[in-house]
């Protein structure tokens, strides 16, 4: 006698079924039906290409993780490639051009490149004074300078700055002459003066540079100078037999003024 034992192992606890299996062990079952499982089932629905209402079902939710994870990382690397495309160029530029502007020491060569344009100076203001007069109290030095570079076709550079923010001189709160005046020329530093108005401090500035021309041989010369409470190198107009002077502070870094 052949049985056909059907058996629901969704339907009956752990315990049951190991009894069930137990009672089964001597039983022989034919004709069983064969179950295909919807693993096979998508395979074979693959094979033959077509397509099947419940192939990737299950996968969707992995589909969508593996897609928005692609799109994430697409972005990020886009993001990566894009900083390094702009961020790290620029900051290798700036920080060679903020290194070659801070560690250039001036040298004889930005001496020898200016000088003789001041002996040539020295020949037109010596000619301006004697026209005028010689040198006194009463000469117009700030027309004398002026017109003197300006026969070689350059031109005097003014700054003024209120004596209050030159912290490296000393502060004189009785004085009215309270604007600074600073004149350069070829980027080198001609003479300082201080007054109640610009015009007025022009004119001392333009006095203290005449009275270097009055020696007889001026040179450029590196020289230290205070600014923001650093000594910076500088270039100045002195009298050749003369070492470097305390000179007064800077207006401006003189590095930016260079030229």
């Amino acid at each position: 006698m052949v049985y056909t034992f059907v058996m629901f192992f969704f339907s009956y606890p752990q315990a049951v079924m190991d009894r069930i299996l137990k009672m089964a062990e001597n039983l022989k079952v034919t004709d069983a039906p064969v179950h295909t499982t919807r693993g096979e089932l998508v395979s074979k629905v693959k094979k033959r290409g077509i397509a099947s209402s419940n192939e990737g079902v299950e996968d969707e939710s992995s589909k969508k993780q593996r897609s928005a994870d692609g799109q994430h990382n697409e972005a990020h690397d886009a993001d990566a490639q894009e900083w390094k495309g702009h961020s790290g160029p620029a900051t290798r530029v700036q920080s060679q051009a903020n290194t070659g502007k801070s560690t250039r020491r001036l040298n004889s060569e930005d001496v020898k490149s200016r000088q003789p344009f001041f002996n040539r100076l020295y020949k037109r203001v010596a000619w301006k004074l004697v026209s005028s007069g010689g040198f006194s109290p009463s000469l117009n030095h700030t027309e004398v300078l002026s017109s003197s570079v300006e026969s070689l076709s350059s031109t005097l550079d003014i700054a003024f700055v209120p004596l209050k923010d030159l912290a490296d001189l000393p502060q004189n709160k009785t004085t009215q002459e309270n604007i600074v005046c600073e004149l350069r020329c070829q980027g080198v530093y001609l003479g300082m003066g201080c007054g109640k108005t610009k015009e007025n401090a022009k004119a001392v500035a333009s006095r203290e540079a005449i009275k270097v021309f009055l020696k007889k041989k001026v040179v450029v010369k590196i020289c230290k100078r205070k600014y923001c409470g650093q000594d910076v190198e500088d270039l100045a107009l002195l009298d050749e037999e003369v070492r470097c002077p305390n000179l007064p502070p800077a207006v401006k870094n003189p590095r930016d003024l260079l030229i």
